[in-house]
């Protein structure tokens, strides 16, 4: 699973962005540009009611040596393709994104989200719908199901600081809300997720850092925590070295190590990232 976005998160990983920028939960964001209105067939135009729209669109891939969310390994130990696309107007982004292991037998993903970014950039929230198209390989598996009780989908619910650029940290809170999250009666777990991070980086050398810890709130066995609730999941550093290909295009190669206290786990991943 992947954070959203600007959201971010979190997300957390090794990954390849999709976006020149990158780091753990998180989205890929273009160039922006100014619409260009056409004026040809117009003899005077009042234009003291015309507002100047950002908007960009970006498509890419990342590239990990395996996929762990959150200090879950839902990729299993194999490599992982991410395809990813957004749009976003003046703060709003939608988009798709989607974890594809290359072994049939690990879990694939697929997830589209909206967010919204506001005050000065600083605060994020967002809303993602999370697919499993192989979750337990069932073979009656239809995307459009949303059935309460038979759904392969999990939707969630977040809101996230960003941070500034004097002050490098980030938090995030998410919970789940409908879905493929259930408690021992059947009913929604609503299991939640925070983070919080600190992503310091040092221009001149062209590298990012990334220290993060994560844990479960409240749920059932959504995080496989040892209690069913709350446990430390997700702690760990990442470093992001961005190659420089010209003066207007890099991607970034990266490396996180993760660990999971409560499933007494640890990872070391790596990546890179391609946009367009």
């Amino acid at each position: 699973m992947r954070r959203i976005s600007v959201l971010v998160f979190a997300m957390s990983v090794f990954a390849i962005n999709v976006v020149a920028e990158e780091t753990s939960d998180t989205a890929s964001q273009g160039t922006s540009y100014t619409a260009v209105q056409d004026t040809s067939n117009v003899a005077v135009q009042d234009t003291s009611n015309v507002v100047a729209h950002k908007t960009s669109f970006s498509v890419g891939v990342d590239f990990q040596s395996r996929y762990v969310w959150r200090g879950l390994p839902l990729g299993g130990s194999v490599p992982s393709i991410q395809p990813a696309a957004t749009f976003n107007w003046e703060g709003l982004e939608a988009g798709v994104w989607g974890a594809f292991s290359t072994s049939t037998l690990s879990t694939q993903e697929l997830d589209l989200y909206v967010s919204y970014t506001f005050w000065k950039d600083m605060f994020s929230v967002a809303v993602t719908d999370y697919c499993f198209p192989t979750v337990d390989h069932d073979a009656n598996f239809k995307y459009f199901n949303y059935g309460r009780n038979t759904t392969h989908h999990v939707f969630e619910a977040g809101i996230a600081f960003n941070g500034t650029e004097k002050v490098p940290v980030k938090a995030g809170f998410y919970i789940n809300f409908y879905g493929n999250d259930k408690n021992a009666d059947g009913n929604n777990a609503y299991s939640s997720y925070a983070e919080v991070s600190y992503n310091p980086s040092v221009k001149k050398w062209g590298v990012d850092f990334d220290i993060f810890a994560g844990c479960a709130l409240t749920g059932y066995d959504f995080y496989a925590t040892k209690n069913n609730g709350f446990g430390f999941i997700n702690l760990g550093a990442g470093i992001t070295k961005y190659i420089k290909i010209n003066d207007s295009f890099s991607f970034p190669v990266y490396t996180r190590l993760i660990f999971n206290p409560d499933a007494n786990q640890a990872y070391f991943v790596a990546g890179l990232g391609i946009s367009l």
